[in-house]
């Protein structure tokens, strides 16, 4: 008599890597690099477009992209199906922040700012399926680990850690601008929305001649050096880089007009040496990094701790012997 074997895979939530962990991932699901950086930047402005038309707040911007980025560490990149990962992410993204909106309209609205000016019944129906069977793959990629994007959100944060700080709207206003570009980085993937806050708010006050950032222990803002300094080298890199295709640059308020890339280089050369998370030593001998995915398991269960890992991992006892009775 044959056993059928039965597969089953048990996965920890791992909500933040680091940035050479998400690189090795992306090898296995990413190509063509450049491809897809480009495609993102396309990718953010449809989401953006989206938000605005069901005047959705930021934090929905936020976590669809959180979402989006997430996605193509465990899957492969497909420019054919980008814009539907997308419109899934973001109707996903309106359940996690409570914006909701009916599958319905989402679709309706990505078809049409895809250039669709007649929207069949038939088109309409296969988009909405294509967006709730791509849903279960971005909640499974972030093992539904529903901690993350669900109460604290950059732009919130950002503003009362200014006013604790005891900074000035204007300031506060610059730095609501660099974490809105933080937006199209991985960054999201690496530390929390807070430590982004902070970061932002950093970079404002250098930028500010009158003011200086403060001598700040971030540990009472539940963030380390460490990871600041992640967010803070990453967003002076994409400053120095492609400054022109910023959202910082067509919206820079009174009193910043002068601030461009010089502006940043300058900041580059202030703070030295770059440096940020500091890269595991295992990263080669990390499965859940250096392999693919394999969505064929039939069972697969998502833990939020490594404690019920190891609990299954014990050796079972045999049960007590029963005692015979003369």
């Amino acid at each position: 008599m044959s056993v059928n074997q039965f597969q089953t895979q048990i996965v920890l939530s791992r909500p933040y890597l680091t940035r050479e962990q998400i690189k090795t991932a992306q090898k296995n699901t990413i190509p063509d690099r450049r491809s897809y950086n480009q495609r993102r930047i396309m990718v953010f402005k449809f989401l953006c477009d989206m938000c605005t038309q069901f005047k959705f707040p930021r934090r929905t911007l936020e976590t669809a992209m959180y979402f989006y980025q997430r996605y193509h560490i465990f899957n492969k990149f497909e420019t054919e199906i980008c814009y539907d990962v997308a419109t899934s992410c973001l109707f996903l993204s309106c359940k996690q922040v409570e914006t909701m909106k009916k599958i319905t309209e989402i679709c309706l609205e990505s078809l049409r700012l895809r250039g669709m000016l007649k929207i069949s019944p038939e088109a309409l129906d296969n988009c909405k399926k294509r967006v709730i069977q791509l849903e279960l793959r971005i909640l499974e990629t972030c093992c539904f680990d529903y901690r993350i994007n669900q109460t604290i959100h950059i732009d919130e944060i950002l503003c009362k850690f200014g006013k604790e700080l005891l900074l000035s709207y204007d300031l506060c206003h610059l730095a609501w601008l660099v974490a809105f570009d933080a937006l199209k980085l991985e960054v999201l993937l690496m530390v929390p929305q807070h430590t982004i806050a902070l970061a932002a708010l950093r970079i404002a006050c250098e930028l500010s001649p009158d003011v200086t950032w403060p001598n700040v222990r971030y540990q009472l803002f539940e963030s380390d050096e460490s990871s600041l300094n992640e967010v803070y080298f990453d967003l002076l890199n994409f400053y120095i880089n492609v400054f022109e295709l910023s959202d910082l640059k067509d919206n820079l308020p009174p009193g910043f007009e002068t601030v461009g890339v010089e502006s940043f280089i300058q900041l580059k050369k202030s703070a030295g040496r770059e440096r940020g998370l500091k890269e595991p030593d295992n990263l080669a001998s990390d499965a859940y990094i250096t392999k693919e995915r394999d969505f064929s398991i039939r069972e697969r269960r998502y833990v939020l701790s490594r404690k019920r890992i190891n609990e299954e991992n014990l050796p079972v006892k045999p049960p007590p012997a029963k005692k015979e009775k003369t």
